[in-house]
């Protein structure tokens, strides 16, 4: 994982970020209480209308039926100008109890969509069970299909983009994965039957996730 502040390589159970001494605590301090958050949508802004909301869960829906694991939300939300919307995101991916107990660490799987109602900013923060699969440059070719939407000020259309694009960047991403994981063989192995070293074939037009 990386620092939300300044971006330097951390360590699941790092409390502070030895590079810029960033720390959750200290930024619970300076927000306050968080609020309680809904998957999928939660429009804290209060900017969307019903048909935009039942639009937008329906293509976080799609994502979810594909990949089951993965779990989205989107927030809207106007964030303080005194942090950036990477640091909000943070905050609120960790404390507004969008995941349980049993989604903690390795086992979270949540992808998390922040707009920013005032500065038509999009960002994106992935659980630490998705960091092995998904590349921070992945994201961000997500997010500039939902950017060309904000600056027109189309804020749902702008999620609903993202929603659209991340199920393709995953499937081609889908086939690294069992090299990601070492499930891919790379030498060759005996055939009894035939008396004959054989090289490992792999097929990626299966289901891998």
């Amino acid at each position: 994982m990386h620092c939300p502040s300044c971006r330097q390589s951390l360590t699941e159970t790092d409390a502070v970020c030895g590079h810029c001494q960033f720390s959750l605590g200290a930024l619970n301090a300076q927000l306050g209480i968080p609020p309680q958050l809904t998957p999928p949508i939660a429009d804290l802004a209060e900017i969307l209308t019903r048909k935009e909301k039942q639009a937008l869960a329906k293509e976080i829906d799609q994502l979810e039926q594909r990949f089951p694991d993965i779990v989205g939300i989107t927030v809207f939300a106007r964030i303080p100008e005194a942090v950036t919307p990477e640091l909000y995101a943070f905050w609120l991916f960790n404390r507004a109890s969008l995941f349980s107990s049993l989604e903690q660490g390795g086992n979270n799987h949540g992808m998390l969509l922040l707009i920013d109602a005032d500065r038509a900013h999009a960002t994106a923060m992935i659980g630490y069970g998705l960091e092995p699969l998904i590349s921070q440059q992945t994201l961000e070719i997500c997010l500039i299909g939902a950017s060309h939407h904000l600056k027109k000020g189309k804020r749902a259309e702008a999620a609903a983009a993202f929603f659209r694009e991340f199920p393709r960047q995953l499937l081609q991403l889908s086939s690294t994965w069992p090299q990601t994981f070492g499930c891919t063989e790379t030498t060759p192995w005996y055939d009894s039957s035939t008396g004959e070293l054989v090289q490992t074939v792999h097929q990626q037009d299966g289901d891998l996730y």
